[in-house]
């Protein structure tokens, strides 16, 4: 379930992850989202259940939401979780962080952290 919380400047490391995310995970032409000024993103809400995923609008989750990346993060304890970004109407809507291991979505994931399914992850020129 959703939940409302104080709105807020994203942080430097979430908008990290988006950046590489765009980069290194892309599903389809995301080349309008790679311009657009991620550090400014306003987080409205998020999941009530704990976990690290951020909505930057509201009704995040709403007819016509589209993935626009996909990957998941290995932590330093072996843990994994999934990532997807989401983005409605030309906008990023949510940043989704689930469970792969029981809780492991309850971090947010460091880039280094951070693989995609098509093998070893590099940065895009």
């Amino acid at each position: 379930m959703k939940t409302a919380c104080p709105e807020r400047t994203i942080t430097p490391i979430a908008a990290a992850v988006i950046r590489w995310l765009l980069n290194n995970a892309p599903v389809g032409d995301v080349t309008a989202y790679r311009a657009m000024p991620i550090e400014r993103l306003r987080v409205v809400g998020g999941c009530d259940c704990g976990c690290a995923s951020l909505d930057f609008r509201p009704n995040a989750w709403g007819a016509g939401s589209a993935i626009i990346a996909d990957a998941y993060a290995v932590y330093p304890d072996g843990e994994t979780a999934g990532l997807i970004l989401w983005a409605c109407e030309g906008e990023f809507s949510s940043l989704e962080v689930y469970d792969c291991h029981p809780g492991a979505s309850r971090r947010v994931p460091q880039v280094s952290d951070l693989r995609n399914f098509v093998g070893p992850a590099q940065e895009l020129p």
